[in-house]
């Protein structure tokens, strides 16, 4: 890989360019989706439809100062919201964006794909616990331990669900399961997709899932003391996981950047709208679950599906595609 292609891919496309931009996008589409739902008007006045209140927000919070409380751990507190970012960030290294980027593969093109998806994304999660920690403040503990307790039940799942497209297809080459991927193997892969999605939802901690940051209960979780630039940056790693990880459910499920007539990032940009739309209409029309509730149903309902999910793939395999 030339210097100048790698500066690409760092920083334009799927680097920070992008990410930046997805991050206004969702922001705005998701204000502007849940007020259509509730019979609200969202984001009005600044710019067409709104369009510039998200922009207005952030340089708001980027200009608000960024305070360390005395008692919190002062390099953990601060140099946690840089990582996760970058964390955050690591897992778009392995995903096919679009057929123009390494021949249609991912920048790092390599036979375990599947795996160092859910290792990558797996890490999150307890950076911000970190937070929680390093705040030194009960409140924001509590929403950081919360985070693992939530992300040890849904890891399971997850990752069982991640696996059968690779049982399915016999690899974990990610752009060998894309282009594997037809009619008949999504409609067998289907239960799989609906349990990623489930889990997709915990490891966002996304509704009905947004238990460690409960502000009813624990007033925001672990973003309690963070504001200013620090706030700003978590929440863009928030946003940033939310794009990983909706390419990596369409890219195992839903076949990519594959389409009608011809393969583009514009159809697997299609398919990630329509699942944020799906994961906005949940957050408004679904009420947050218990931490116990969240527990039991994932323990005793989801992992057990799960794992039923696969002796449906190797029923298939067999019995349906004859392989």
């Amino acid at each position: 890989m030339s210097v100048g292609a790698a500066l690409f891919y760092i920083f334009i496309f799927p680097g920070l360019l992008f990410l930046l931009l997805w991050t206004f996008f969702i922001f705005y589409f998701a204000r502007k989706t849940l007020a259509y739902v509730h019979k609200r008007v969202g984001p009005h006045f600044n710019g067409p439809a709104g369009s510039l209140q998200t922009v207005w927000d952030v340089f708001k919070l980027l200009t608000k100062e960024s305070i360390t409380p005395k008692s919190a751990d002062p390099y953990l507190f601060n140099i946690i919201p840089i990582l996760t970012p970058l964390v955050a960030a690591l897992p778009v290294i392995l995903i096919p964006w679009t057929p123009l980027i390494n021949h249609g593969h991912g920048i790092l093109d390599t036979n375990y794909g599947v795996l160092g998806l859910v290792v990558l994304i797996g890490v999150e999660p307890f950076l911000l616990f970190l937070t929680g920690f390093g705040s030194h403040n009960k409140y924001s503990f509590l929403g950081g331990m919360r985070i693992l307790s939530q992300m040890i039940s849904m890891e399971a799942p997850f990752f069982l669900a991640a696996l059968s497209p690779a049982l399915l297809f016999g690899s974990m080459n990610l752009y060998d399961i894309m282009y594997s991927n037809t009619y008949l193997t999504t409609l067998i892969l289907l239960p799989g997709a609906i349990i990623f999605i489930i889990a997709m939802l915990g490891i966002l901690e996304q509704p009905p899932f947004h238990i460690p940051d409960a502000e009813q209960e624990i007033v925001y979780g672990f973003y309690t003391e963070y504001a200013g630039t620090n706030y700003v940056l978590l929440k863009f790693a928030e946003f940033t996981e939310m794009l990983v990880v909706s390419a990596a459910a369409v890219t195992l499920f839903f076949g990519g950047y594959r389409g009608w007539g011809f393969d583009s990032f514009l159809w697997l940009f299609i398919k990630i709208v329509l699942l944020g739309i799906l994961m906005v209409a949940i957050r408004a029309s679904n009420p947050r679950l218990r931490l116990d509730q969240m527990l039991k149903f994932t323990w005793s309902w989801l992992t057990p599906l799960a794992i039923l999910n696969l002796v449906w793939i190797i029923f298939a395999k067999l019995y349906i595609l004859g392989v």
